[in-house]
């Protein structure tokens, strides 16, 4: 996303987590071959389909949900800064989430929810000691969130709270290979349901300026990979899960790193590996942003803005159980945002 200079660089990140890294622009059938994908945004390429169009182009834009509340969320070493203080009280709905990196590190903030009849206690001992997060995953549902960015950046998303206990978290490593959600970078908030409607002479509440009013084009997760518009121009996407085969295995996210140059597929499967297996990539990667980890039949809001350059975009996520990322079965693309 345009913003500060992009000093800085993405560390490797070898780790699958249960909340994790999520991002743009991928193509459809880009999991479930160790190759990947590659697309090209904003001209004709593997993007589309034999007759030219993208599989998602058709769709028309939609209104976005009315956000009933707003934070900002600052993210430090190792810890999360949240304005308005939630403790003044949460409400159930959609969410605006402005995430700002004010720390050194790369950080997120992804949100997840106990799953019904789940005790917290039981999940907390089962995600004990596990930077992977795998051992978790089956205890909640993941709501999305933002993906993880540099230090100076930021980027905004929407997300649909629901009533009740909700975790925030960043599962980034540092350079032990430690996720900062272990050395205290989570909280939970306490979400209230949803405000009843005002009536008679009740003041209503100020409207949240979410910029423009409409997406403009649905990102997928799908089961074989990602599939996005034809042309990823600046605005708001609807981001949604649908991969409905094992409910235990299709959670997916997407995180978007630019390359500092442009690289030949050899180059991206290399680096692909070398991110899943905590090695530096040769070629530099500036974490940008993204939606963070949905859970099946989840949804959100992802706002874009890129920059002209290479980018590539992966899955960390693991399945339940089993620390290795999706993205060693081939769920990333490469693609290119043109001038």
């Amino acid at each position: 996303m345009r913003g500060p200079e992009r000093a800085h660089r993405t560390r490797s990140r070898g780790r699958a987590c249960v909340v994790v890294l999520c991002s743009v622009l991928v193509v459809a059938g880009a999991c479930g071959s160790e190759s990947g994908g590659e697309a090209t945004a904003g001209s004709s390429g593997d993007s589309r389909d034999p007759n030219g169009a993208s599989p998602l182009a058709v769709a028309a834009a939609e209104p976005l949900p009315e956000p009933v509340q707003a934070v900002d969320i600052d993210g430090l070493d190792y810890s999360f800064n949240i304005s308005p203080d939630p403790s003044s009280g949460l409400r159930a709905g959609w969410t605006l989430v402005r995430f700002h990196n004010v720390g050194v590190e790369a950080h997120q903030v992804m949100f997840a929810r106990l799953k019904d009849g789940v005790d917290f206690a039981e999940m907390a001992a089962a995600g004990s000691g596990d930077s992977s997060g795998s051992s978790a995953i089956e205890f909640v549902d993941m709501l999305g969130g933002v993906s993880y960015i540099n230090a100076g950046h930021d980027t905004t998303a929407l997300v649909n709270l629901p009533e009740g206990v909700v975790l925030a978290m960043c599962y980034v490593p540092n350079a032990e290979g430690v996720a900062h959600a272990l050395l205290g970078m989570s909280t939970v908030l306490t979400v209230g349901p949803a405000a009843a409607a005002t009536g008679g002479d009740a003041e209503p509440a100020p409207a949240i300026d979410v910029g423009r009013r409409h997406d403009v084009g649905t990102i997928e997760l799908a089961a074989d990979g990602y599939r996005f518009p034809a042309d990823l121009v600046p605005g708001w996407y609807h981001v949604v899960n649908t991969d409905t085969g094992d409910p235990a295995k299709g959670l997916h996210e997407m995180a978007l790193m630019r390359l500092d140059e442009p690289v030949d597929a050899a180059a991206v499967s290399q680096m692909v590996d070398d991110l899943a297996n905590n090695v530096t990539p040769e070629v530099g990667l500036d974490a940008v942003g993204g939606m963070g980890a949905i859970s099946a039949g989840f949804d959100g809001y992802l706002y874009l803005d890129l920059d002209p350059g290479q980018y590539l975009a992966v899955d960390f996520m693991p399945d339940p159980g089993e620390p290795r990322p999706h993205m060693l079965d081939g769920y990333y693309a490469s693609f290119t945002v043109a001038e």
